[in-house]
Parts: C-alpha cells; structure tokens; sequence
C-alpha cells in the first residue's frame, strides 16, 4: 500500500515538473514573439546613422515619397501659410536644410535643444539626427525650439504636414495633450506593450471562478489579459490621430494656395508615411496578441494531454 501510493506521488512529482517545464517553455515563446518588432524598432532607432546609410533611407523616401512641387513654390507657399495661420507670431520658424554651413550649425542647435547630449546614448541619438536631416531622410517640427526642420532637396514637400504638428503644438488644450500623450510611444514602441505582453503571459485567468468572486484587481488582470493585443493597439491612438490631424490641418491650408492636383499627391504622400506609423503599430499589437496566443496553445496543449 506504501509502495503504491510512493509510485503515485513519484508520478504526480514527474508530471508537475513537465507542466512547470512547458509554462516555462511557453512563456519564452510568447515573450520572443512578442517582444521582436519592439526589440527591432527600438534597434533600428538606436543604431549608428552613417552618412551613407541616411542617403540610402533618403532615396527610399523619394522613391515611394516623390515631392509634389518645386521647392521655390513650397517655400514661397509655407511662408504665407506661416503668417495666415499665426504660426509666425508664435514664433514658429522653418529651417530649410540647403548643405551650407550656417544652415547645418543651426540644426545642431537645434537638436541639441531637443535632446541632452550630455550621455553617450544622447550623443549616438544627437548624430543621428543630424545625419537623417542633412540627408532629407527625416524631416520634423520640434516642439521645444517651435521650429520646423526640412531638407531643401528632398521630403522638402512635408513642410505642410510639419506645420499640421506646429499648429497642434501652439493650438488649444486638445491638441496640445494629444500631442503630449505620444509620449506614451517613444520612437514608436508604446510603454504599455511589455506591459500587457506579460500580463497576459503570467496572469492565468481562472474561467471556472464566478466573477462575483472576483475583485476589482482580478477582474481588471482577467481584461487585460483576453485584450492585450487591443489594448496596446489603443494605446498608439493618441500617435496615430496626432499624425492624421498634423496632415488634415497642412492640406487644408496648402489647398488655400495650390491646385487640386497638387494637393492630391500631398495627401497621397502624407498618406503613405500615416500608413508607416499605423503598420508599425499594428505589428506590434499583432506581435504582442500573437506572442499569449502561442504561450497559452503551448500551455493547453499539455494540460490535454495530462487530461
């Protein structure tokens, strides 16, 4: 009788320590899936920027990004358009990126206003900047210098999406927090998406407990936990709306002094790099859904088989 119930609890030890050996296995799993396109994201924005490498980046752009207009007629047009809008007595200014040095040692002063150079990770992110931007491989609005920042050879045409963010920036308290809370994806990778990722990974919601024998706190795991994917999803809404918004409100200004056709392969354009933003959200909303998707069919599929 000993003997039997030894055999038995010698069993029971063996299959606990698959089971513990599988949630293990499962987790990893669903933690690589979930966390490759943050951990490539993040990778892809901290690496060094070579000269090189930002020329081919600004040849892509051109290539799927072809400018609308003559950069005399952008600049001409983004001038008034800075005046019309108010921008100019904010002190909004456009820096047009031309290669000669004054232009150049400007945008330095202004990245530095920007971004503390004062670490080495500071530095490494201060060169790329300045690298994409020289290039005409980025161009932006900066919030804390309130000037808008384009290369005179390529992407000069966003200008007008540029100014969609400075007006969102210098404009009433809801653009100003929608702008403000995408600092909630830095670089594009939201906060919340390790979060959620490991909430879904390590919290087991029990479906076989009445929920109103749950608390507050268990219910609220239990929701995160069936829409981690949704959720980080939700959170690149504030990104994504101030993106479209920056783009609707420079379209209806450039439609004030350029033809329809004109404005059309703006919105085209403004469209394509919406897209990139959106994708990338999507990629890691996808990855994260995904990455609790395989941890829990590694975790079922054992527990059927020990049923």
């Amino acid at each position: 009788m000993i003997s039997a119930v030894s055999g038995v609890n010698n069993q029971q030890t063996v299959s606990t320590k698959k089971q513990k050996s599988k949630e293990i296995k499962g987790d990893l799993a669903g933690a690589a899936i979930g966390l490759a396109t943050p951990a490539y994201v993040l990778y892809d924005s901290f690496k060094k920027m070579t000269p090189e490498y930002a020329k081919d980046v600004a040849s892509m752009f051109k290539a799927i990004m072809p400018e609308a207009d003559t950069f005399e007629n952008t600049k001409r047009v983004s001038a008034k358009i800075l005046e019309e809008t108010g921008l100019k007595a904010k002190g909004v200014k456009i820096n047009f990126i031309d290669g000669t040095k004054e232009s150049l040692d400007h945008l330095k002063t202004i990245i530095s206003t920007e971004a503390k150079q004062t670490t080495a990770f500071g530095r490494r992110m201060g060169s790329n900047y300045f690298e994409t931007f020289k290039a005409g491989a980025n161009a932006a609005f900066f919030p804390k210098a309130n000037e808008i920042v384009v290369n005179s050879k390529n992407l000069y045409t966003t200008v007008y999406h540029e100014m969609g963010h400075a007006m969102n920036k210098n404009g009433n308290w809801f653009t100003k927090g929608l702008q403000k809370a995408r600092a909630i994806t830095p670089f594009g990778v939201s906060i919340f998406a390790p979060v959620f990722l490991a909430v879904g990974l390590f919290h087991k919601v029990d479906k076989t407990k009445p929920q109103e024998q749950k608390g507050a706190i268990e219910k609220t795991l239990d929701f995160v936990s069936d829409n981690a994917g949704k959720l980080t999803l939700a959170s690149y809404i504030p990104m994504l709306a101030e993106e479209g918004l920056a783009s609707v409100r420079g379209l209806k200004q450039a439609a004030k002094h350029l033809p329809k056709s004109t404005v059309g392969k703006l919105a085209k354009n403004y469209t394509v790099a919406w897209s990139t933003y959106a994708g990338v959200a999507a990629m890691i909303a996808g990855g994260v859904a995904l990455g609790i998707k395989v941890a829990n069919h590694i975790k079922e599929g054992k527990q059927a088989k020990q049923a």
